[in-house]
């Protein structure tokens, strides 16, 4: 059966622990943000602004939604909850259990939650420690400080107290020389719930083995979860791929690679030095000519290599893509501390 996936919603906030209403809030997005839109705050880029908002940081804050599900969801053999980013500490709760703790901006969360669920009426709760304060008392217990010439701890009230090398958070939430100190909390990326039977397909990898204009010699790394046994065939198409393979698989995770051919493929190459071509491999898993799971990914096939190679002014250092020497430059983007 077919993966079922609901977004979760209808988010409100407020200050952890008071007695204030709660606010409606956006989710992706942080309570710096939120704040602003519910005209609690003034804008935090004007004039001096940033010093005036530095409290933000050290309190704790509490995000909640409600929510229903119906009945082909709670029907799945799994269901779970996925939070694809928690700014940064936060434990988390659906209908009064506690079943996460977070610690790391940088990474997604995963939770079964099928034993929690109702069809309706659900209340899931994130309670978000302040990253000041959990930085503070990781700095207390290492007895001496670390290096941090981004962390403007003097504005955010800390003296030359630097939390930010404590934290798997931005590094540019604490300051930088380009940008202001606002050191947020909040959900930054979206919350789903996803619901499955029988075995599922987690990821689909396309690694190019060797790549040229007369061929590319390619291996697909197929990631698939299996609730029981499952025997049937795994199935890789796209243009001029068919590959079929019979499968038995425990259940628990499984890595099934399958390595295949493309005679003169379409290469990607850079703006200005070609087509940006790109192929759709489709993995899926069959049991008597149905589809059980599948999914599918773009990639583009092509040559990438760094030239480190000893010439008249000592060595080299450039891109040859697809075999030709490529003219790089760049420039820095600087992101809003707020989003």
């Amino acid at each position: 059966m077919t993966e079922v996936v609901k977004v979760i919603d209808n988010w409100s906030f407020r200050s952890a622990g008071s007695e204030t209403d709660w606010l409606p809030a956006q989710v992706p997005g942080c309570v710096h943000t939120d704040l602003l839109r519910n005209g609690v705050i003034d804008s935090p880029f004007y004039g001096t602004n940033e010093g005036k908002l530095q409290w933000i940081d050290k309190e704790d804050w509490e995000y909640r939604a409600f929510f229903d599900v119906d009945e082909a969801m709670v029907h799945h053999d799994r269901v779970e909850l996925l939070f694809r980013g928690l700014d940064t500490y936060a434990d988390v709760s659906l209908n009064g259990t506690n079943i996460l703790t977070a610690d790391n901006m940088f990474r997604c969360w995963q939770v079964d939650v099928k034993p929690l669920l109702k069809i309706k009426g659900n209340l899931l709760r994130v309670y978000f420690r302040s990253p000041i304060a959990r930085g503070l008392a990781k700095l207390e217990e290492q007895g001496y400080p670390l290096p941090a010439t981004n962390d403007l701890s003097e504005i955010g009230g800390l003296g030359d107290r630097k939390v930010s090398v404590f934290t798997r958070k931005a590094p540019y939430h604490y300051g930088w020389d380009w940008g202001p100190r606002f050191v947020t909390s909040g959900i930054w990326r979206d919350v789903l719930l996803r619901g499955w039977s029988e075995c599922r397909i987690e990821d689909v990898f396309v690694d190019q083995l060797e790549v040229s204009v007369e061929e590319a010699r390619l291996r697909a790394v197929v990631e698939v979860e299996v609730v029981e046994a499952f025997a049937g065939e795994l199935r890789l198409t796209g243009d001029g791929v068919e590959l079929r393979r019979h499968v038995q698989l425990r259940d628990g995770m499984h890595q099934v690679a399958l390595e295949f051919g493309l005679d003169r493929p379409r290469l990607w190459w850079c703006r200005g030095l070609g087509c940006q071509s790109l192929y759709t491999f489709t993995a899926a898993l069959c049991r008597d000519s149905h589809c059980v799971a599948e999914r599918s990914v773009k990639t583009g096939l092509r040559q990438l290599r760094l030239v480190q190679e000893a010439d008249h002014r000592g060595t080299s250092f450039y891109f040859q893509l697809n075999g030709r020497a490529v003219f790089a430059k760049g420039a820095n983007h600087i992101l809003d501390s707020c989003t």
